[in-house]
């Protein structure tokens, strides 16, 4: 087959970018314990400062603008909404809270826009596959939301908004003595949007209610205990295009309780869980105590990791874990309603000065689709103090979903395939960063690419009916000047091209777009600062063949620290009011404002 211009250019940027060693980034996510990651340019790390400043009522939106990230919605900040990592799909990501896996076992999603930012402490990002470490879904990357309080304090704030949107919260933390606690509560609530004018002439609004809660136990400086409870319920109205139901409650919680030993030469985390995703669909003469449907699932999970430093320069990791997925669904009855994975790995790492190199291995035995295995090897190379170049390459795969497989058929038609296979991947990477301090006041040149390799892909076809692509693949490539200009202003600006195609037919995979263009400029004086995002979607392919119109979005954002303890944000997202979709038929939110007052105490 003719290789494409994105083919060549993805190749291509293993001879073109660092800021710092990566070594220093020390986080949980790049192998299940606290330890550094070796490849910089694949983590993003958004702490609770960043969130606070950039005003955004949404996970979405906090990201968008950041390197290797799109999204397609079908409405506002409750409905569906899919994000897209270095242009691989959001089925291929995987989603934690605090450690934990979540998400809906039926459709495969996560509905992460359900967490509230009042209720995230830190988020922590890998892009790439990381299914040697985790099984299943993690072919694009993985995504850690971590709800446990940092710092000491007691906060509340209160937010208004555009389409009457009105949030509030409490935020607080103590100790006692060797004992920990924390407790955090959010309630937000909007008239909404109406989000498809062609069916109904409504507004769908939506409501918000979350509770994080923890304790921790220092048993002594070597060991802890910790517990940790996160429930998100509420409800929202859409539109539906089929007719039928156009409401929606969910009632989402994760349970874990963890054990972390950590010595000079070990690091071990262990690990038990329970976690719930449920929602019911009803209204248009159906009622939530009636004939509501419910769809969801209890997920039990059980794991243990230990990183063991055998040399001062290689560490072995090791691990197991299982997981039982029982489904809750009334009154659709699926032929097979349970799931078992069990799955070990083993990995070594070795760094140094100059060089530093991973290489793991990992099987799952699934007691619906048998056997997998996965690799995964990378390499980073530190030619000087300012500079990083990384490869990697990596097997992975993803299961198809209970509604895939086993969706029972309606006088609508039959939306599951039970000849399904899993899909399998084989993914390469190269990270170049060079930073520099010879001009203004330093910056970095990040240069990605990342060439990805599908066999069976599942996707649904034009009539919703879930199938294998027999081969695909997704090239993606970014250049991301990051640069200081002085002590008050800095600027990123990111350019991302993408190609996911058919190769059987030809054909563009839909909803990612061909190129962006994205421009983050901050300004901080004193105790005001601002932000500006500018970004360009270029078009993307739709499912019916056409393609989604290219759109430019400007986001504005603006903090003053009025004192020590109060503070207020304001953010206006889409300031020129632009009418534009990301998914075909579902109209994205116009121009929308809020403003956020917090105060400590």
């Amino acid at each position: 087959m003719k290789k494409s211009l994105l083919t060549a250019a993805v190749l291509m940027t293993a001879t073109v970018s660092y800021a710092e060693n990566a070594l220093d980034d020390v986080v949980t996510i790049a192998n299940r314990v606290a330890a550094p990651s070796i490849n910089s340019a694949q983590i993003v790390v958004v702490d609770r400062d960043d969130i606070e400043t950039s005003g955004a009522n949404n996970l979405y939106s906090l990201l968008a603008s950041k390197a290797g990230f799109q999204f397609s919605k079908t409405g506002g900040v409750p409905h569906s909404s899919n994000l897209y990592i270095n242009g691989l799909d959001g089925k291929q990501v995987l989603f934690l809270v605090n450690g934990q896996r979540v998400g809906s076992a039926t459709s495969g999603t996560t509905e992460v826009q359900l967490i509230a930012l009042e209720q995230i402490e830190r988020i922590e990002i890998i892009k790439g596959s990381r299914s040697a470490i985790y099984g299943a879904d993690a072919q694009a990357g993985v995504v850690n939301i971590i709800t446990r309080l940092d710092t000491s304090l007691n906060e509340v704030a209160a937010t208004v908004g555009t389409n009457q949107t009105k949030a509030a919260s409490l935020r607080t933390r103590h100790q006692f003595g060797d004992v920990d606690t924390y407790l955090n509560v959010n309630h937000d609530r909007s008239a909404g949007y109406d989000i498809n004018n062609d069916t109904e002439n409504d507004r769908d609004g939506y409501e918000r209610n979350g509770l994080n809660a923890g304790v921790g136990y220092a048993i002594s400086e070597q060991q802890s205990v910790n517990f940790d409870a996160q429930v998100n319920r509420g409800s929202y109205d859409y539109d539906n295009s089929f007719g039928g139901t156009d409401e929606a409650d969910f009632d989402n919680r994760a349970l874990n309780l963890g054990y972390t030993l950590n010595t000079d030469g070990l690091q071990l985390n262990a690990r038990a869980g329970r976690g719930y995703d449920r929602s019911w669909n009803y209204g248009n003469g159906v009622t939530r105590s009636g004939d509501a449907q419910l769809f969801g699932s209890r997920k039990d999970v059980a794991e243990i990791t230990a990183l063991i430093d055998l040399t001062e320069h290689v560490s072995l990791l090791a691990a197991a874990d299982t997981r039982l997925v029982k489904l809750l669904t009334r009154p659709v009855e699926y032929d097979t309603d349970n799931e078992r994975n069990h799955g070990g790995l083993l990995g070594v790492r070795y760094t140094s000065d100059s060089i530093a190199a991973e290489i793991g291995a990992r099987i799952d035995e699934n007691s619906n689709y048998g056997r997998f295995r996965s690799f995964n090897t990378s390499v980073v190379f530190y030619p000087t103090d300012n500079q990083e170049l990384a490869f990697g390459q990596a097997t992975a795969f993803r299961a198809p979903t209970f509604n895939d497989l086993y969706y029972p058929a309606s006088d609508f038609g039959d939306y599951s395939n039970e000849d399904l296979k899993a899909e399998t991947s084989r993914i390469w990477s190269v990270d170049y960063t060079a930073a520099y301090d010879n001009f203004a006041a330093g910056g970095s040149v990040t240069v990605s690419g990342q060439r990805s390799l599908f066999n069976n892909q599942i996707v649904s076809n034009s009539a919703f009916y879930p199938v294998n692509l027999g081969e695909s693949y997704v090239n993606f490539a970014s250049i991301t000047w990051a640069q200081d200009w002085d002590d008050a202003w800095n600027s990123e600006l990111i350019q991302e091209w993408t190609e996911a195609r058919n190769q059987d037919t030809g054909n563009l995979i839909e909803r990612r777009p061909i190129r962006a263009t994205k421009l983050n400029v901050r300004w901080t004086s004193g105790k005001l600062s601002s932000a500006l995002e500018n970004q360009y979607r270029g078009q993307a392919p739709s499912r019916s063949g056409d393609y989604i119109a290219p759109f430019v979005l400007l986001n504005l954002s603006a903090t003053w620290e009025a004192s020590q303890d109060f503070s207020l944000t304001a953010r206006i997202e889409n300031l020129t009011d632009r009418e534009y979709e990301t998914v075909p038929g579902y109209e994205a939110q116009g121009r929308y404002a809020q403003v956020t007052g917090r105060y400590s105490f």
